[in-house]
């Protein structure tokens, strides 16, 4: 039969084949019934073998992974599993009813000649060594502070990737307590000679003055037996005692000599004390600070402020439960005018300054002395006439004769102690608790008192116990110093 097809045939052949076509596209009738999990986890490192005994036999294992582990039937209820790499697999068994068993096993690096060599060099202390991948942690506690650092810098030999958790014990607050201790003495001992004369007409005057003695000050004194005193302080004599005569009956001239003995002390004490975290710095500064003008170009003064006196700088570090090791800096300054400069019109003061720095290691409740100078300076000067200055005896009205000596000591001892906070039952008395309150008006006005003393408190009750309640503890504490609504006791 030739020819075109039929449209009607085809029809009917389109309609027939429409219920094999939806057929095909429904999904198939599969579902899952239970879904196995992991039973137990394994760890083990690169390298490392376990042999495992199973209490049924099995059929047939499976790696998910082979490059992370290899697992080797030896028995039907012996596996050898062997660590290759590190990553993460699971492993899987069938039994002769083919009951799976999973086994998630998680394989690291192989850090035990790292356990190892941290154990010999760290023997008395524990430091525990993990591996999270690619990552290597330590961890654990230790009594020194040097170990957390040196145990990393081994690590670094094996691994690339460390996070150091180690955590040091024992206290770690250092209180500092330094004393500067500075005394300063100056003695000074002058003596000189003048003597002058002039005639009962004022025609002609003639002596012999001192070095530091100007002779015009002496012109315009009148002769022996006239009116008129020498000046008790001629130029150039500065602070000293002058012991004069003029004007004697029998006594051609007329005389003055001066004479000067001082003695100064000084003495600097300062004990600052302070606490700081190990590794933390710490300063203190007793003083105050100078105005240094600084020029910075096109005419603009900007000013830089200069620190002076008692000057302390610390950072500790607990090294062990016993030992602390201590950076220090101590400083004792003041302004000296003496030592001054002027520089574009203005008078810079300068300074005279004690300083230490040092590193030192001492034990809990140890003091050192780090700084200690004795300064001992002795300046002698003789002004003499020539010949005349040299007799034995009378060569002391023709010498001019000073004699100086500076002496200073500075001591700067440091004690350094562990130390924790106080419990608020255990905080000392403040210095202002022996205060007198405000006095009354019968006492103000009638009586003119300036204050009143708080009552003593009772032995018993000296310091309020820690389970005091606020208002028992605020009861016991009202006899010492100001206290009340206001802050005084009226």
């Amino acid at each position: 039969m030739t020819g075109r097809p039929n449209p009607l045939f085809l029809s009917v052949l389109s309609l027939a084949a429409l219920p094999r076509i939806a057929a095909a596209a429904d999904p198939p009738q599969i579902h899952i019934d239970r879904e196995v999990g992991a039973h137990k986890d394994l760890a083990l490192e690169v390298g490392q073998n376990r042999l495992l005994i199973l209490s049924e036999q099995i059929v047939r294992v499976s790696v998910a992974e082979p490059k992370v582990a290899d697992l080797k039937v030896i028995t039907p209820t012996q596996l050898l599993l062997t660590a290759k790499g590190v990553g993460a697999t699971d492993l899987t068994l069938w039994n002769r009813r083919d009951d799976p068993f999973v086994i998630a096993l998680r394989v690291g690096r192989n850090l035990e000649a790292l356990r190892k060599q941290l154990k010999e060099l760290f023997p008395e202390e524990t430091i525990t060594v993990t591996a999270a991948g690619d990552l290597v942690v330590l961890s654990g506690e230790v009594g020194d502070v040097r170990v957390p650092e040196r145990a990393a810098e081994v690590a670094k030999l094996h691994a690339e990737r460390l996070t150091n958790l180690i955590h040091v014990r024992g206290n770690q607050q250092v209180q500092l307590e330094v004393k500067f201790a500075e005394v300063s003495r100056k003695g000074l001992r002058e003596m000189s000679f003048n003597v002058f004369h002039q005639d009962s007409l004022g025609r002609f005057v003639g002596g012999m003055a001192g070095a530091t003695t100007q002779p015009s000050a002496f012109m315009n004194v009148p002769g022996t037996g006239g009116y008129g005193v020498p000046p008790v302080y001629p130029p150039g004599s500065g602070g000293a005692f002058s012991v004069f005569f003029s004007g004697l009956p029998r006594f051609p001239f007329s005389a003055m000599v001066s004479l000067l003995e001082s003695t100064g002390l000084a003495k600097i004490l300062a004990e600052p004390t302070l606490v700081a975290m190990s590794g933390q710095e710490a300063r203190f500064l007793a003083g105050g600070e100078f105005p240094i003008p600084i020029s910075s170009g096109l005419g603009a003064t900007s000013v830089e402020w200069k620190k002076f006196g008692i000057i302390l700088k610390f950072t500790p570090t607990v090294i062990d439960e016993g030992t602390i090791h201590l950076k220090l800096m101590a400083e004792v300054s003041d302004v000296d005018p003496t030592r001054g400069v002027v520089v574009g019109g203005f008078s810079l003061p300068g300074m005279t300054t004690r300083q230490s720095e040092t590193t030192v290691r001492m034990g809990d409740g140890q003091s050192f002395a780090i700084a200690g100078l004795l300064s001992n300076r002795i300046r002698s000067q003789v002004d003499k006439i020539p010949l005349l200055g040299d007799l034995p005896i009378l060569g002391a009205l023709f010498r001019s004769v000073t004699y100086q000596r500076d002496e200073s000591e500075l001591l700067v001892v440091v004690t350094a102690r562990l130390t924790k906070p106080l419990a608020p039952h255990e905080v000392p008395a403040m210095p202002t608790d022996d205060e007198l309150n405000d006095p009354g008006d019968i006492e103000l006005f009638l009586f003119g008192g300036q204050g009143r003393r708080p009552p003593p408190r009772p032995k018993e009750e000296a310091e309020p116990p820690p389970s005091a309640a606020p208002a028992e503890r605020a009861s016991l504490s009202r006899g010492r110093g100001p206290s009340g609504e206001l802050g005084f006791i009226r």
